[in-house]
């Protein structure tokens, strides 16, 4: 649960990593004149003719906020950005700015689809949440051994005593007990599977056995792990059948890892300087549940509007499964971040969400964040006069 921002009462900064540079971190007017023929017809009784003008309202300018977005796309070289705002769960603001292919000079089209790197976590709990709803799955019961969820199938026998006493709600809230020393193996070969991953963590990593919060990467690649399990389907189809078709969510996927692989209106992703760490040199495939997923800010902000506890939309669980510690803050803040991807989705108060997504993240990584959250959260802070229309039901 780190990278939560809870304004006034908690701030966790979502990243991951093997070294710094692989942290994953629309005016018309109507007029009615009176006929101009000759014969003029009888007016219907008690309603006499009248010249009726309606002139709409004005239209509302984003132009100052745009012209801030931009400039804060060019202080970081960010190719290309998306965000969307909500007002009382309805879509009011959804833009598209720079390049999702730079060499090509493809521009961002609002169905740009971006990897959102740990913004898939909440994406995982929700799942683990619904699963919890439905009766599939305990979130007190236990992972791993002869009666846990996963079995005995990674690693070799006898498992420690830490890792016999793991639960899924540890997993969760991040204290398994594990922790990234000596790096986060996330990162680790990108040919290594699943199974080679969970053997090394089970056998060779050290594992607290009183654990307290330890943010890591890999307990949500064990969760998207025990949504298979317990489903019977993959983590991909369990989510997007179960947790995003119910919002109207069509067009989240799990990413592949090069550019060959790239899939449909998916942006190109650049690093954050010449020579570092490529965004092409990672398993995001791997990273599923905990940093896989690619999407759209309007899908995020679909997605937002299914959780947040507001009345207008009906959200995906009853309030007391939402009332966690991800979600039962008044405002909070999940960023991702991982090399060529910056993401934020954000419960900004009760009347506004909003979603940002880039093709790029800086060298410090906290930096771009902080200060396109600075930005919108100023917008929203200031501004007295939305568009009274819902983006969503345009679509």
């Amino acid at each position: 649960m780190k990278n939560l921002v809870l304004v006034g009462c908690l701030i966790l900064l979502v990243s991951c990593s093997k070294t710094s540079e692989t942290k994953d971190t629309p005016t018309t007017q109507t007029e009615n004149p009176g006929s101009t023929t000759d014969t003029v017809p009888e007016e219907p009784e008690g309603e006499p003719v009248t010249e009726e003008e309606t002139v709409a309202e004005e239209p509302i300018s984003f132009e100052n906020f745009e012209a801030q977005i931009t400039s804060f796309m060019e202080t970081y070289q960010v190719p290309g950005l998306q965000v969307a705002i909500t007002k009382d769960e309805q879509l009011v603001y959804a833009q598209s700015f720079g390049f999702s292919d730079v060499e090509n000079q493809i521009p961002v089209a609002d169905n740009s689809l971006f990897r959102i790197a740990s913004i898939s976590k909440p994406i995982t709990f929700i799942s683990m949440l619904k699963l919890s709803e439905d009766g599939q799955v305990s979130l007190g019961g236990k992972v791993f051994g002869e009666s846990g969820i996963l079995g005995t199938e990674y690693g070799a026998l006898p498992y420690s005593p830490g890792v016999l006493d793991i639960s899924v709600n540890d997993l969760i809230e991040h204290r398994s007990g594990w922790t990234n020393d000596p790096y986060d193996i996330m990162f680790d070969d990108p040919s290594l599977s699943y199974q080679e991953l969970f053997s090394e963590m089970i056998d060779n990593r050290r594992i607290d056995e009183t654990p307290t919060y330890y943010y890591l990467n890999f307990g949500y690649a064990v969760l998207g792990r025990v949504v298979e399990k317990v489903s019977n389907v993959s983590y991909e189809a369990y989510v997007q059948e179960n947790v995003l078709a119910p919002m109207g969510i069509t067009e989240m996927k799990i990413g592949g890892n090069t550019l060959d692989e790239r899939l449909e209106n998916e942006v190109v992703y650049y690093p954050s300087t010449e020579g570092a760490f490529s965004p092409y040199d990672m398993n995001v495939t791997r990273m599923d549940a905990h940093g896989g997923w690619i999407a759209s800010a309007t899908d995020l902000a679909r997605f937002i509007v299914h959780i947040d506890r507001r009345p207008n939309v009906q959200d995906i669980l009853p309030t007391n499964r939402l009332n966690r510690p991800y979600f039962n803050f008044f405002n909070w803040v999940h960023t991702g971040s991982l090399p060529g991807t910056s993401s934020i989705m954000s419960r900004h108060n009760d009347t506004f969400n909003y979603t940002v997504l880039m093709n790029k993240r800086s060298t410090n990584y906290e930096a771009i964040l902080n200060a396109v959250q600075s930005v919108i959260n100023n917008e929203i802070d200031t501004r007295t006069k939305w568009p009274n229309v819902d983006l969503f039901e345009e679509e």
